[in-house]
């Protein structure tokens, strides 16, 4: 019987063990994967980076192409002149809303302390009908020994 249980503990810790094994098997075929895309990403770094330069020489021809660019440059002010306007647009709302999550808080605060003056209040009167209770309760139990102790008197 001992020696059945040894058995049976050596077969549990031998599945254990397996499961572990392929388990880290798994684990190192999905890091051999994550390497092979770092590799590819780090590939497509170096062309990106081949690409910028060519863009970069690119522009250098740009330049020298000055009466276009003029042109561009004037259509660039424009839309840089709408996107400033965009810009204090967007400021102005976001001060607009700045306003109204402040004054959010504050209604947010009177209604906290509202509902904290009600509570106070609610618990005061709990506590004077709780007081009330406890003397209908004593009285009622000194009027039931003084009924006893008439009937009592009275037999």
């Amino acid at each position: 019987m001992n020696s059945e249980k040894t058995e049976n503990m050596l077969a549990q810790l031998i599945k254990m063990v397996g499961t572990i094994h392929s388990d880290l098997q798994e684990m190192k075929q999905e890091l051999q994967g994550v390497k092979q895309e770092q590799q590819g990403m780090k590939q497509e770094q170096q062309e990106m980076k081949q690409e910028l330069q060519g863009v970069k020489q690119e522009l250098q021809g740009v330049k020298q192409e000055q009466q276009g660019m003029k042109q561009e440059q004037q259509e660039m002010k424009q839309e840089l002149q709408g996107m400033k306007q965009e810009q204090q647009e967007m400021k102005q709302d976001q001060q607009g809303l700045r306003q109204e999550v402040q004054n959010m808080n504050q209604r947010l605060q009177t209604i906290e302390i509202k509902s904290e003056e009600r509570h106070q209040e609610i618990m005061k009167r709990f506590k004077a009908l709780e007081n009330d209770q406890d003397f209908i309760w004593e009285k009622t139990a000194r009027n039931e020994r003084e009924i006893g102790n008439i009937k009592k008197q009275l037999s």
